[in-house]
């Protein structure tokens, strides 16, 4: 096996042209390394882009906000959690496995892995995020992540190209309050059995002006909630009856696309876990 360690883009990009479908681009290695002592993985050539300096940035512009695809969880908490609008990222990204774990691990690397229960997943969704793609020829193309998310451990990704970034919108965001929230087996490093992402802007009369709603780690991909987020418009978030029937819109969605074996618990864990997620919603009003 070759490893390859580019100190720039255009090495990088050198190094992808030499790809076979056997290659592998590793980030922060932590679902890769599991899989590999399985023997999943026996790739040719291993490439870490981790020496390219760009690749590291969370960048926040007038337009738009820019993850590298080497930028930590941690990194990506520390810049995002006084940011209301993406609030919602730094949620996932600092409620993803252990400290060591946020240390390493990527939003680049969660997104490709493209694991139902990634935490990243309903976020992207929430803010129809795009993945910029690094090819061997040295172009960039960018793809919207529900066209990079095939299905369960699957993404779109040809031989010879990678991640370089994930980019998020700024200005149809702006003045909105975000979230993200899950249950697990346990409070902490737990797998996400079902996560919920919202973003909401409010009027001066206190009522909901624009809302989005995601729900994650309950089918292939994350689901938008469009009966939802209408119903939420005009309304006070505090109000009582919103909440049932935002609920009752939840769990129905969840039954219609959740798997028989799933469909009783993530059904019925939605329940509380709309109530918590309102309740951390209101709060950064």
């Amino acid at each position: 096996m070759r490893c390859l360690t580019p100190k720039t883009l255009g090495e990088m990009a050198d190094a992808l042209s030499q790809f076979t479908d056997k290659s592998k681009v590793v980030a922060g290695g932590t679902d890769y390394v599991i899989q590999a002592r399985r023997g999943k993985f026996d790739p040719d050539i291993l490439l870490y882009p981790g020496l390219i300096p760009e690749l590291h940035e969370v960048r926040l512009g007038e337009r738009e906000l820019r993850v590298g695809a080497m930028a930590t969880m941690w990194e990506i908490t520390k810049v995002l959690e006084s940011v209301p609008a993406f609030r919602a990222v730094a949620d996932a990204a600092s409620d993803v496995g252990s400290p060591q774990i946020r240390n390493k691990a990527t939003m680049a690397g969660n997104l490709c892995n493209a694991s139902p229960a990634g935490d990243m997943l309903p976020v992207s969704w929430l803010y129809d995020a795009k993945l910029e793609l690094l090819c061997g020829d040295g172009s960039t193309r960018l793809l919207p992540v529900d066209q990079f998310i095939l299905g369960p451990q699957k993404n779109a990704l040809e031989p010879g190209q990678a991640v370089i970034s994930v980019i998020m919108d700024q200005k149809p965001f702006e003045g909105c309050v975000s979230a993200f929230k899950k249950i697990g087996s346990r409070e902490r490093v737990s797998i996400s059995r079902e996560g919920m992402a919202a973003l909401v802007r409010m009027g001066k009369d206190g009522t909901v002006e624009q809302a989005r709603f995601t729900v994650g780690a309950v089918a292939s991909t994350p689901l938008r909630v469009p009966e939802a987020e209408a119903l939420m418009v005009g309304r006070h978030l505090e109000d009582s009856d919103l909440l049932s029937a935002v609920t009752k819109i939840i769990s129905q969605t969840i039954h219609d696309n959740c798997r028989p074996a799933n469909r009783l618990y993530k059904t019925e864990a939605a329940r509380g876990l709309t109530a918590d997620f309102f309740a951390r919603l209101q709060e950064r009003i």
